[in-house]
């Protein structure tokens, strides 16, 4: 017996004596699956073809399509087979897309160090960006006259760990006619003989807030007064008219302190 896939008119030949009634199978070639049900005509086609369908069909039976034998058929997938052949699509995209993942994480890694030769990302410090801002030895005093303080003031806070806090801390107003960096200044105590009884230089850039000057160690305070990232953020290009925070701290100041000095001492041009 001849039997016809109804999809792609492909012939299987068969044999009568092992058909059972309502047999599903599946073509091997189209990968469709139909029923088969054996009425006991010799030759005949099965399942039969609707009227037309010969010359509806992209092949018809004139077109001497392949013949094979009963062991090409294949009867209809179970659904254990499904669930697998389902199993097996999904892990094909996984695959796909984690290979795709790693193609971009490794172009990535080789395209931004590139990248970041030429563009300044503010929050990230590097040597280079140390390197690329001039390193001047000697200022005098026109190299900061137009480097104003505003907003000046001065107060104590009392912090449970340290003890007394002498707190100083204003803005850096860049007055010139071009941009400065890296504005650096020196605060000084006094006694009532006007001798120097302590001093600090310091980067502008960075201020705590009253709550990290009252609770935070002074391992703590220090790190956040000369934080890297607000100098880089706050102090590396300052254009004209623009400022920039600073605040510095004296911890336990001797009770001779009369009076504080506070001057600007270095005020580089960045490149």
């Amino acid at each position: 017996m001849t039997v016809q896939c109804p999809n792609c008119n492909t012939k299987y030949r068969f044999d009568e004596s092992g058909f059972q009634k309502d047999l599903k199978v599946r073509c091997t070639r189209c990968k469709h699956v139909f029923t088969l049900s054996f009425l006991g005509e010799d030759e005949d086609t099965y399942p039969k073809q609707p009227p037309g369908a010969e010359t509806s069909s992209p092949k018809s039976a004139d077109s001497s399509p392949e013949q094979h034998t009963r062991e090409d058929m294949r009867v209809e997938i179970t659904p254990e087979e499904k669930t697998g052949t389902a199993d097996t699509a999904r892990l094909k995209k996984i695959g796909a897309v984690l290979a795709l993942f790693l193609i971009i994480a490794g172009s990535l890694y080789v395209a931004l160090p590139k990248i970041a030769q030429h563009v300044y990302i503010p929050f990230i410090s590097s040597e280079r960006d140390t390197e690329e801002v001039p390193q001047k030895e000697v200022f005098t005093e026109e190299d900061v006259q137009d480097i104003s303080l505003e907003n000046v003031r001065q107060y104590f806070v009392s912090n449970d760990d340290i003890g007394q806090l002498f707190v100083v801390e204003g803005r850096a107003v860049n007055e010139f006619d071009s941009p400065r960096a890296r504005i650096k200044l020196r605060a000084a105590l006094y006694d009532d003989q006007e001798q120097v009884v302590q001093e600090k230089e310091f980067l502008a850039g960075n201020a705590a807030s009253l709550f990290q000057l009252q609770v935070s160690s002074r391992e703590e305070l220090e790190s956040t007064l000369t934080s890297q990232l607000g100098i880089l953020t706050n102090n590396k290009h300052i254009d004209p008219g623009s400022s920039t925070p600073f605040m510095t701290v004296f911890y336990n100041p001797p009770e001779e302190v009369q009076e504080f000095g506070l001057e600007v001492i270095e005020a580089h041009i960045p490149e």
